[in-house]
């Protein structure tokens, strides 16, 4: 057969092809790598704006994934970049993970909130939660002593249930309820016990082991806030409630602030 196209239109469509090819080239490239750059700060910018970690973290990450097409698509695509930018971004979306765990709303027990509303009103949720891990519950039978005479106080225990009698020479002083913290007094002056303390009824109550409780309160200031405040009422109504103990007046002078180191 005989080719009958035109001599003219066969070469158009010889000269079209590198044509186009050129011009696919041109369309690639008139595309500025720039915007993703400059994207990339204007979300970080966005992020020193907040004054929320959390949102912070979560632009920076952002900007950290946007900048990541700028390096790749240089003449000589610039890894190094790409790398650190991968780096950066993983890390902020890590810490801005746990912070969305850590924010999330706490419930508490039934005895924990009895804890919260009895000592700890004014701390949150989450904070009364930390302070009660960090400390152990108990179940004290009727007889047992809670404080024995001549021996030093280690741990302080809230009450939540039941009643302990605080005695001298089986002689009784007063009785700690609901509420009330046995082993304050004794555990900051730091001598030994003039008195025992005995469950007079099924005790359940919260404890704290001292050092443990100095190292949190040390690392927590407003915890430690919240705990000096309850101690100062507790002690101030085992003031009036055992006049015979004339150290603990000039103890809660003293030695109320050893916790607050």
């Amino acid at each position: 057969m005989v080719d009958r196209r035109s001599p003219f239109r066969v070469e158009a469509c010889r000269s079209s092809a590198p044509q186009t090819q050129l011009l696919g080239k041109q369309t690639m490239n008139s595309f500025n790598p720039n915007y993703f750059l400059n994207a990339a700060n204007v979300l970080l910018l966005a992020g020193y704006i907040f004054r929320d970690i959390l949102w912070l973290r979560l632009l920076a990450a952002a900007s950290s994934i946007i900048a990541i097409p700028y390096f790749a698509m240089q003449p000589a695509p610039l890894w190094v970049p790409v790398s650190w930018s991968i780096v950066f971004a993983a890390i902020n979306l890590l810490q801005s993970w746990r912070l969305f765990i850590e924010r999330r709303p706490v419930k508490l027990t039934r005895e924990e909130e009895d804890v919260r509303q009895l000592a700890f009103a004014d701390l949150t949720p989450r904070r009364v939660l930390q302070l009660l891990n960090i400390g152990s519950w108990i179940n004290v039978e009727t007889g047992r002593r809670l404080i024995e005479r001549g021996k030093h106080v280690e741990s302080i225990s809230l009450i939540l249930r039941g009643k302990v009698r605080v005695s001298r020479d089986e002689r009784a002083i007063c009785e700690l309820v609901v509420g009330d913290m046995v082993g304050s007094a004794l555990l900051l002056s730091g001598v030994p016990a003039e008195v025992d303390a005995v469950a007079v009824e099924p005790v359940r109550a919260i404890r704290w082991e001292a050092r443990t409780l100095e190292r949190y309160l040390a690392a927590n200031p407003e915890t430690r806030i919240a705990m000096l405040r309850r101690l100062s009422l507790d002690l101030a109504g085992k003031m009036g409630l055992l006049p015979s103990l004339t150290f603990a007046n000039r103890l809660y002078a003293s030695n109320l602030g050893r916790l607050s180191l």
